[in-house]
């Protein structure tokens, strides 16, 4: 036996020059059947919208305080006070955008809340628009940015 250590004390591992194998790794496979989360990623739609000399105002872009209280009013619209305690993660903003974690067991409920919401906000009505949902974050971060390559 040939030691990968220089003292045999160091480590109790050992390798042989016979353990070069000579047959394939198996193939892993990974199956995610019952995940916990659902991925959405939003654009809030404000009528009437706002204006490029608007949009330096602090209204403009919507803040994680606006999203929240408009998600959780879209919510307790349309399934009353049990639609406020579905569990919202806002994982990133940028100007109009979010991106969303909800609990799968949820996603339809939310998906149907915030597509039909028409609310006010700021003295504007404001909705959301639902670019992509998904149950994998990566799969609707994909599809943006194929979006990005076909309107350039």
């Amino acid at each position: 036996m040939r030691e990968c250590c220089t003292s045999p004390a160091s480590s109790p591992i050992q390798m042989t020059s016979t353990e070069t194998s000579s047959k394939p790794r198996p193939i892993e496979r990974v199956t995610i059947r019952n995940h916990d989360w659902s991925y959405a990623h939003l654009q809030m739609i404000y009528d009437p919208p706002y204006t490029p000399a608007e949009s330096s105002g602090a209204e403009w872009p919507p803040d994680i305080l606006t999203w929240r209280t408009s998600l959780t009013s879209a919510l307790k619209q349309f399934l009353g006070v049990t639609g406020t305690a579905i569990h919202i993660d806002i994982l990133h903003l940028d100007k109009d955008e979010a991106w969303l974690r909800i609990p799968r067991v949820h996603m339809e409920k939310f998906g149907t809340a915030v597509s039909g919401y028409v609310g006010t906000s700021e003295g504007r009505t404001v909705g959301f628009r639902t670019v992509s949902i998904g149950e994998f974050l990566h799969g609707i971060l994909g599809r943006q940015a194929e979006k990005s390559v076909w309107d350039e």
